[in-house]
């Protein structure tokens, strides 16, 4: 006797992916200390990730950490963009708190990644978007890329408390949209699926 159960595309079928943003290319991210828009790479870590013994040293410093955080930010929500997600697993290699990152990798997790759109072409002008992997790469090499202005926090070590309130702006880093594109790998790592 039939038990009533059918699968459905709105069940849960989650799929996890691998993303690496690679960073080592000064001129694609750039590393110069001040206050240029397109320098801070990507970074997960704010102001208040840090302790007095290791912080940036110069509010330059903490201005470029600042907008990391701002373009990590940025790709997160390229990210929920597609669908529902889990941004899990986030390790970053920075040799310290001055050191801008030369490589973000975390895993992103979708319950339902059938609702992502796998169509159009991606922001390099030339790969069609004909995978869940591509549309993720080209989500967070859009995230990368969006200008962005917001007042954040940021480490200055002049204030007492290491922490001041400033208006940031963030822009495409040094590279090119297929340059961007190129630094970002998304790899699958793992999915449960429907059986009919």
């Amino acid at each position: 006797m039939p038990s009533g159960f059918q699968n459905d595309s709105n069940q849960l079928q989650s799929e996890m992916y691998r993303v690496v943003v690679t960073m080592g290319n000064g001129t694609y991210y750039p590393t110069a200390s001040g206050t240029v828009a397109d320098n801070g790479g990507v970074t997960p870590t704010s102001s208040d990730s840090f302790s007095t013994a290791n912080a940036p040293t110069t509010l330059a410093k903490g201005q470029n950490r600042a907008r990391g955080n701002m373009r990590f930010r940025n790709v997160v929500n390229r990210l929920t963009g597609l669908a529902d997600c889990q941004i899990r697993d986030i390790t970053i290699t920075e040799a310290n708190a001055d050191a801008q990152a030369t490589s973000l990798a975390f895993t992103v997790a979708y319950e339902r990644p059938g609702f992502i759109p796998v169509t159009g072409t991606a922001i390099d002008g030339s790969t069609a978007i004909t995978t869940t992997a591509i549309a993720i790469q080209n989500a967070v090499a859009q995230g990368i890329r969006d200008a962005t202005t917001a007042a954040v926090r940021v480490f200055d070590p002049t204030v007492g408390s290491g922490d001041t309130q400033l208006s940031l702006s963030v822009t495409a880093s040094g590279a090119t949209a297929i340059q961007t594109f190129a630094t970002v790998g998304v790899t699958l790592i793992d999915e449960s699926t429907l059986f009919d």
